[in-house]
């Protein structure tokens, strides 16, 4: 096997095995967005907002998944990303990773959206809060209801509501 196809072997075996080791064995299909955006909207005013472009994107986080920081950090620092999408952020327990404390320290903070910055973009570690307030409970459960009947199942999971012809 010459150089050049044992490297091409090598990455599509790393591709596959990254696909199979971060992707459930089913394939769900993600709700329709006629079913998905007035659930969506429900939960709007609870999100972290980000952009004032015309397509809105909703996605769903977990602050310590890997996939979940990149996406954040990568808006973040994309100041066209954030012209073209508003970007909705809801964060939502990925259950392996044990987050519950942490999601409620960053919803309870004075300025969530800057303790996102610092738990998922700068990785700091952050004392967590220790008792929840009913607000930020019920804030958290209204999140996890919605993200529960949409089958919201990995993160980061996107809904991606394009702007009405004319609306622009």
């Amino acid at each position: 096997m010459t150089k050049t196809k044992y490297l091409f072997f090598l990455f599509f075996i790393l591709l596959l095995n990254s696909l199979v080791a971060n992707e459930p064995l089913i394939s769900k299909k993600k709700a329709p967005l006629s079913v998905a955006l007035p659930l969506l909207k429900s939960i709007d005013h609870h999100a972290i907002v980000v952009g004032s472009g015309p397509t809105h994107m909703y996605a769903f986080i977990d602050p310590v998944c890997p996939r979940s920081r990149e996406f954040v950090e990568m808006v973040l620092e994309n100041k066209k990303m954030q012209k073209s999408y508003t970007y909705h952020f809801f964060y939502y327990e990925l259950a392996r990773f044990h987050t519950k404390d942490l999601i409620g320290t960053i919803y309870t903070d004075k300025d969530p959206f800057t303790m996102m910055v610092k738990v998922m973009v700068e990785k700091h570690e952050v004392a967590h809060v220790k008792k929840l307030s009913n607000k930020v409970q019920t804030e958290m459960n209204d999140i996890a209801k919605v993200a529960e009947q949409l089958d919201i199942y990995k993160r980061p999971y996107l809904f991606v509501v394009k702007p009405k012809k004319g609306d622009e």
